[in-house]
């Protein structure tokens, strides 16, 4: 079929459609491999992928019907819907690919398990935006253009419209966008960091990732993704368990309430004991050279609190070095054969009766 005879059936429009999608079938593979981060989850990928080739077939399905149903003819309401939805997937391809370049030359490296990933810094993520904004307003002409406003009052009429629409909306994107960028230039979260949100203990997880509106958290706990809006985010009290203050790590505690009639010494051999099988135990990775701190943290009437200081680096596995040096506290005081309960409130003296209930 030579060209006189392809212009029978398709307008250039539709050529052009058919030989972009084409291109973008063929080295769909290559293309989002190269365009999305190295570390992504191999299944989110292949969806991506199938996603990316069945809109592809979709579209040259029809391209191809269109024209040879009506050869010719253009069917001027396909193209222009096809040239839209190709127009602005290509501009999506292309920011993921600038802010890629943009993340690798501007961003930071950092350690994420045995690989290394780039991250985004404050310049890296002020530089996105910037072309972020730059594509959509040449996508932006090129859809009114391809939807076929092509004077200047039609043309600034829909940009308008555009316009309010953004100041409409403002206050719901403009708080968390600016937040994102507070906290990519604080640097006091990263991604990677291990935070602990609030004062729960159990509320632990990794910054997975910073982005435009929110940020996106791994729950160390329950193994699942939390998604924070950045503005909240900023509010709350967000405990950064990566940043140490000292080279030792971070200052773990292992509290313990016991009895006035235990003594100083019983709860030192109790605490020892913990250490000494925590140090044989391949599964806690504690900061062993460091001495641990043995205090009377806190005092009632009815208890004392004692308290062993320890550090750990691997703050990852935060989660699970509390639960198993709490488990070795609960062995050695059966083995010692010291009492963890808390102490009766009422305590018989003689001659006094515990008051009655009715």
């Amino acid at each position: 079929m030579n060209a006189d005879r392809l212009y029978e059936y398709f307008s250039g429009m539709e050529l052009l459609l058919l030989g972009a999608n084409l291109l973008l079938l063929l080295f769909s593979r290559r293309l989002l491999k190269f365009i999305f981060p190295e570390h992504e989850d191999e299944g989110l990928f292949r969806s991506r992928l199938n996603l990316f080739r069945v809109a592809s077939v979709i579209a040259l399905a029809i391209i191809i019907s269109s024209a040879i149903m009506h050869p010719g003819s253009g069917a001027l309401w396909i193209t222009r819907t096809l040239g839209v939805m190709l127009a602005i997937y290509i501009a999506w391809l292309c920011f993921y690919f600038i802010a890629r370049l943009i993340r690798r030359r501007w961003g930071g490296e950092r350690k994420r398990g045995d690989e290394t990933v780039f991250v985004e810094t404050y310049n890296s993520r002020l530089l996105t935006l910037i072309a972020g904004a730059v594509v959509s307003v040449v996508t932006l002409v090129a859809v009114i253009r391809i939807m076929g406003y092509s004077t200047l009052l039609e043309a600034g009429g829909v940009l308008g419209v555009l316009g309010v629409m953004l100041a409409i909306t403002q206050s719901s994107w403009v708080p968390d966008l600016v937040s994102g960028l507070v906290i990519l230039n604080s640097r006091l979260i990263a991604e990677g960091d291990i935070i602990q949100l609030g004062e729960d203990n159990n509320q632990v997880g990794m910054v997975f990732r910073t982005k435009v509106f929110f940020t996106e958290i791994l729950h160390l706990a329950n193994n699942h993704r939390i998604l924070i809006q950045n503005s909240k985010l900023r509010s709350m009290t967000v405990h950064n368990l990566s940043r140490f203050a000292s080279a030792k790590g971070l200052r773990e505690s292992l509290n313990i309430n016991v009895s006035y009639d235990v003594t100083e010494e019983q709860v030192n051999d109790l605490f020892n004991q913990v250490m000494e099988y925590a140090r044989e135990d391949n599964d806690l990775p504690l900061e062993n050279q460091y001495e641990v701190e043995i205090r009377a943290t806190r005092g009632g009437d009815y208890a004392v609190q004692w308290t062993c200081f320890y550090y750990i680096k691997e703050t990852r596995q935060v989660l699970k070095i509390r639960q198993l040096m709490l488990a070795l506290v609960l062995r050695t005081a059966r083995e010692q054969n010291l009492s963890l309960q808390t102490p009766v409130l009422y305590q018989l003296e003689a001659g006094h009766q515990p008051p009655q209930t009715s």
